[in-house]
């Protein structure tokens, strides 16, 4: 695709230089005789408007010849670049050589003047390097075609000016007419003013122009760069879900896999009719596993489903699933035992993994500053358990809810929220005084505890 693009902007470059060249063609065509003729008769009616409106037709015809020319050798340099990365350097070379040949060509073209390339001339071509330069990120050729029109046309100006011409500028057959009538006129002064003022103007709108277009360049590069940036950003959003929801999915099918395998294990044992006088307890083994499979299988479909369960089952079925990863033992646990006879309902299958993610994150939080301790508490006031996960990491950026800052995009901690927020609880985050950060989530009491009964 990039390659078709590339090429699309070679041929238009090169059909707009082929177009341009033609109509600087066209424009050596047109006859320079009237002009004269109306120049000559200045004297004779002695009027400034005369004059002034003279100046200004020369300026404009040599205008429309100069923009047509260095638009063409301008625009043909960049099609010819773009023909090949090893052919960069004809998009300057072209004009730079071309244009001052031009300008020594013989008048074989009609009845054209022959050109001179004066100052206005070395000027143009200046600009034309300068332009392209400065708008080398700019693939459009239209917006490149106007500021440089109105670098050539300012400049054409300079030609009419008299304080001037000792400097190269105006020595062509038009200009000198022009400023022999004023000369014969004495209103050489009134060209000098009215030939700076519309140069200063036009040249200052070439600036503006250009400012503009590498402004505006700038900014859409700027916003392309955030479109791909955000769809990165989606795409790596993308990539952790499913890379959670993988692993999630082994850890549920490794807890379904223990009473599944005392299922079959004891199935085994009967049908095998090994199991003697033990048969009514295998299967009420079986039964219960097959219960535990079952209240699995319900948390993981609904959402809303809860058991009751003691607190400390649910943190040795924490511990369970984050056994396999290696900051396993950097994880304690600080509870009073009163604390884990405590009964609560919730849906174990997802409040659990609610308390990995927090884990998990205290473990990225800890590989960001060296930290390499992670704390797991529980504790009880009249109406709540509270259990909080602290780490020893560089704290929670302003609005975590942006991502927590540990290379992580934020969607652990918003799956916390929202599990603890359906099971009718509170969670809140803090950085601690000493450093590090701390999570905490609130549940409801659901009874008395084991050992009260």
């Amino acid at each position: 695709m990039e390659t078709l693009n590339a090429d699309n902007h070679t041929a238009k470059h090169l059909a707009a230089a082929l177009f341009f060249l033609l109509l600087w063609t066209a424009a050596q065509q047109i006859s320079t005789a009237p002009l004269l003729r109306a120049i000559a008769r200045i004297p004779e009616t002695m009027d400034s408007g005369d004059l002034l409106t003279a100046a200004a037709f020369v300026v404009m015809l040599n205008g429309i010849r100069a923009i047509a020319l260095y638009l063409g050798w301008f625009l043909a340099g960049n099609g010819l670049a773009g023909l090949h990365s090893s052919l960069s350097f004809l998009s300057w070379l072209t004009p730079v050589a071309a244009i001052p040949l031009t300008y020594f060509l013989p008048p074989v073209l009609g009845e054209g003047i022959q050109l001179h390339f004066g100052i206005p001339a070395v000027l143009s071509v200046t600009s034309v390097l300068v332009l392209r330069h400065l708008t080398r990120h700019i693939s459009d050729w239209v917006y490149k075609s106007i500021a440089l029109a109105l670098f050539v046309f300012s400049f054409q100006w300079l030609d009419i000016i008299p304080s001037l011409t000792d400097y190269g500028a105006g020595w062509g057959e038009l200009s000198t007419s022009v400023k022999t009538a004023a000369g014969i006129l004495g209103r050489e002064a009134l060209l000098n003013w009215s030939g700076s003022s519309v140069f200063a103007g036009l040249f200052l709108s070439g600036v503006l122009t250009t400012e503009l277009m590498v402004t505006y360049s700038a900014r859409l590069a700027d916003m392309a760069l955030l479109r791909d940036r955000e769809n990165k950003m989606a795409r790596l959003r993308e990539q952790s879900i499913a890379s959670r929801s993988l692993v999630e999915m082994q850890q549920l099918v490794h807890d379904l896999k223990r009473p599944l395998t005392t299922i079959l294990g004891l199935g085994d044992v009967i049908v095998s009719g090994r199991g003697g006088g033990n048969t009514a307890k295998y299967g009420t083994v079986i039964c219960e596993a097959a219960r535990t499979m079952e209240e699995m299988v319900s948390e993981i479909l609904h959402e809303d489903f809860r058991r009751p369960v003691l607190l400390g089952d649910l943190v040795e079925y924490v511990f369970t699933q984050i056994s396999p990863f290696s900051w396993r033992e950097t994880v304690s646990l600080e509870a009073d035992r009163p604390v884990l006879m405590e009964t609560v309902e919730v849906n174990v299958v997802r409040f659990s993994r609610a308390l990995v993610n927090l884990l998990d994150n205290a473990h990225k939080a800890n590989a960001q500053s060296g930290g390499g301790k992670i704390t797991l508490s529980a504790e009880l006031d009249e109406r709540s358990v509270i259990i909080s996960v602290a780490d020893e990491g560089p704290g929670f950026p302003p609005d975590w809810k942006a991502g927590s800052g540990w290379n992580s995009t934020g969607l652990g901690l918003q799956y916390v929220t929202m599990v603890v927020f359906n099971h009718g609880g509170t969670f809140r985050t803090e950085n601690l005084p000493g450093g590090g950060a701390r999570t905490e989530l609130t549940l409801g009491r659901a009874g008395k505890g084991k050992d009260e009964h």
